[in-house]
């Protein structure tokens, strides 16, 4: 019913946009290198995600550059599994969607190659980039996902996220700019 009603919405000219969010707060040491057999978890340059082959994630170069931390996870032959990227300061700014400190950072795209999925990849992959992100000075990191991305918000509860808020963005046509709700839960210590 809610998907027939949003597609009839989107037909006359409106669109929307709902996210919920996460946090980590990164006050506390965790373990820095998950043990997954067969796999290495570092930090991800852009000649690594150009030898990478899987479409999926070679196409995501565009994340890198200044303001943004990536890392990823390799398998054993070398090939590139599971990416995640992290923006803050201007970069974020650019496309912000929740208030950041200048000492948080957000991510904004976890990617896991399909034949690599269900491994538990992702999140320990979200684990190591906390404690990465923690040893570089940030003291919490935010997370947007798409309202019915279940997998993404698994990931996220599993590697200790906390569900911290949820942005809804409506066009119309009528509508310049789109109008934004933010609900926001009142223990934001995630």
């Amino acid at each position: 019913m809610v998907r027939w009603l949003l597609r009839g919405l989107r037909r006359a000219g409106f669109d929307y946009a709902c996210f919920r969010i996460f946090a980590f707060s990164l006050d506390t040491t965790r373990k820095a290198d998950p043990s997954i057999e067969g796999y290495r978890f570092t930090e991800l340059l852009p000649a690594d995600l150009e030898a990478c082959p899987y479409t999926e994630l070679r196409s995501c170069n565009w994340y890198f550059g200044p303001g943004s931390s990536a890392f990823g996870v390799f398998r054993k032959d070398g090939a590139l599994a599971c990416a995640q990227w992290l923006r803050f300061g201007d970069r974020y700014g650019q496309a912000s969607y929740w208030p950041l400190a200048a000492d948080e950072a957000a991510s904004v795209h976890l990617i896991t190659a399909a034949p690599e999925r269900r491994k538990g990849l992702a999140t320990g992959l979200k684990n190591y980039s906390a404690e990465q992100m923690r040893r570089k000075g940030y003291s919490r990191l935010y997370s947007r996902i798409w309202w019915t991305n279940a997998a993404s918000i698994r990931v996220s509860r599993k590697a200790g996220w906390k569900e911290v808020g949820m942005v809804l963005e409506v066009s119309a046509p009528f509508f310049s700019t789109p109008l934004r709700f933010v609900r926001r839960k009142v223990d934001l210590r995630g």
